[in-house]
């Protein structure tokens, strides 16, 4: 029926900004990848809490419905946490 019909069209609009989300995230993750470059050419460490710290306050700053400001800040660790790990692989491929 016509609720089926609305879940359905929501579930269509999820799709779509996930397959904006990886494209997004994707990009991203090139520039991690170029981070992590630079890093292993001028031998940096990964992790920089102060940048992290740095990203979360921006995150706060940006999020429009405060409701999600929690969520939002969850959200961009968990990427980050995804940024390290990548790092960590290809440092690790250098060595």
């Amino acid at each position: 029926g016509v609720l089926m019909n609305e879940l359905e069209n929501l579930r269509e609009r999820i799709d779509t900004i996930d397959k904006e989300l990886i494209a997004l995230f994707e990009e991203r993750m090139n520039i991690v990848n170029d981070i992590a470059e630079y890093k292993i050419k001028n031998n940096l460490p990964i992790l920089n809490q102060n940048r992290e710290d740095i990203v979360i306050s921006k995150v706060k700053a940006i999020v429009k419905n405060k409701d999600y400001t929690d969520s939002a800040i969850d959200f961009i660790k968990d990427i980050m946490e995804i940024s390290k790990k990548f790092q960590q692989k290809i440092i690790s491929k250098q060595q």
